[in-house]
């Protein structure tokens, strides 16, 4: 099986679960269960990309040029707008590394208690629907066009290689929502092109 099959299989799942990104933006707001439920799927398909964006990256050679630094220009405010139906238009950002979760605990119902606040339990029963559609989006995008993200993360993975376990790493859920036969395959072929492309990094944990 293509690994990117993997991807192809998951994102046509993706859409017969949630629609395309314009039906989740559409939505404008999500009560918590369906909010939560589309944000692990995201992880997952995240994880994956990640894990393909590696293996491409892998393929790239260190480049003898150090990266151009961009030229400081000054930036125009200007009001911005999103277009429900037109997610082509959307700004929209892949990261290749995982980082912490976007949500604090001081902001959770649990963390309220233990800093002495009282649970409000209403405050968190609704969601915007609109980040999770513009990281819907950029799936796709990445997806489509695979290549520039793959350059970008293989300049950065050859002058920091120990950056690679934030690339490597998932959520615990993923193997499930993928499928754990294909997402198996996908951090296999992910550690072997790493421990090829960049040897002297120190040895790979287990990030299941």
């Amino acid at each position: 099986m293509s690994l990117w099959r993997i991807a192809e299989a998951f994102l046509h799942t993706l859409y017969n679960l949630f629609g395309a990104p314009e039906d989740v933006a559409r939505q404008h707001t999500l009560t918590r269960a369906p909010y939560l439920l589309l944000r692990e799927w995201l992880r997952a398909g995240e994880a994956v990309m990640r894990k393909l964006l590696l293996i491409e990256a892998a393929a790239y050679p260190k480049s003898a040029k150090r990266p151009a630094r961009r030229a400081a220009h000054k930036h125009e405010s200007r009001a911005i707008g999103f277009d429900h139906d037109k997610p082509e238009d959307w700004r929209v950002a892949f990261s290749c590394f995982l980082g912490p979760p976007a949500s604090s605990p001081a902001y959770t119902g649990a963390g309220r208690r233990d800093a002495g606040g009282p649970r409000d339990n209403a405050l968190h029963n609704f969601h915007s629907a609109w980040p999770l559609a513009e990281r819907y989006e950029a799936l796709i995008r990445v997806f489509n066009d695979p290549a520039p993200y793959a350059r970008r993360l293989a300049a950065r993975l050859h002058a920091r290689p120990r950056a690679a376990d934030a690339v490597l790493k998932h959520p615990k859920t993923a193997a499930a929502l993928v499928g754990h036969v294909a997402f198996d395959t996908l951090c296999v072929a992910g550690v072997e092109k790493c421990c090829q492309a960049w040897p002297e990094r120190p040895r790979l944990v287990d990030t299941s």
